[in-house]
């Protein structure tokens, strides 16, 4: 029996040490993203102006009476601010230090892919969640509907649907075009999927609809809500493909830009 322990407890501390080795690298790169991310205030700003306008707008349109009315009229434009923070925040983010030069830079000096990828999804998260608590106590006193309960779990809905939606975007990672061009379909994504989560899609479309991020972030609220066997499985499934693809697009992407020469 010792024998045959023997085996996994070398491999639990390998893993351990890979697993320490890995923390501490991360955040090396955690304080060169936070000053990028601080840098950058203009696309911190923007990404709250859109939101806000469009509250403002349908704010007359709209009557809060429940918790459920208030997730209708604000479940957008919190999952449009999760969505675009991990596109522009994490994922072009990520493309652009690449084309700087630091990421195969970093890669030489630390070894790692991983620790700087992740370093950055740290910090876009750590802003997701300011940006969006602010946005909601905003959306909490414009509609004059307070709930703690709601509150809460919309902040636990940030911090679970954000990595996953954010490897979820590594897929672009595997197209062999630049980032101008990336830019362009990344956009119409993000705008794409939001417009086909206000309307109704025939069946034949309904796959899209399955896949749509946002659809996905608003299944993980309802679900910290109101628990559903049936939407749980769904949580799994795509968050298990989204996942997949982050590590299979973030295992191809090269560290030189396709528009230099090595």
């Amino acid at each position: 029996m010792s024998i045959t322990m023997k085996p996994s407890i070398v491999y639990m501390s390998a893993l351990l040490v890979d697993s320490m080795e890995l923390f501490f690298k991360t955040r090396s790169f955690i304080k060169f993203y936070a000053e990028l991310a601080i840098d950058n205030k203009m696309n911190l700003i923007f990404t709250l102006v859109f939101p806000i306008v469009y509250q403002l707008i349908s704010v007359k349109a709209s009557q809060i009476f429940t918790i459920d009315d208030f997730i209708k009229v604000s479940i957008p434009m919190i999952a449009y601010i999760i969505v675009s923070t991990a596109l522009n925040g994490v994922t072009m983010s990520i493309i652009a230090t690449r084309n700087s030069g630091y990421i195969k830079a970093y890669y030489y000096a630390s070894g790692s892919k991983w620790a700087i990828y992740l370093a950055n999804l740290l910090v876009q998260l750590v802003i997701v969640v300011l940006e969006n608590i602010v946005f909601i106590l905003g959306l909490m006193i414009l509609y004059n509907f307070y709930s703690l309960r709601l509150l809460i779990c919309l902040i636990l809905m940030n911090i679970i649907t954000f990595p996953v939606v954010s490897m979820g975007f590594n897929i672009l990672f595997l197209f062999p075009i630049r980032q101008s061009s990336l830019s362009i379909l990344a956009t119409s994504l993000l705008i794409g999927f939001l417009i086909l989560f206000n309307i109704n899609v025939p069946n034949f479309l309904e796959v899209i609809k399955l896949i749509n991020l946002y659809v996905f972030i608003s299944f993980v609220l309802q679900q910290l809500i109101t628990p559903d066997f049936k939407i749980g499985m769904y949580l799994i499934t795509i968050t298990s493909v989204y996942l997949s693809i982050g590590i299979l697009g973030y295992q191809h992407f090269k560290l030189q830009d396709r528009g230099r020469e090595d």
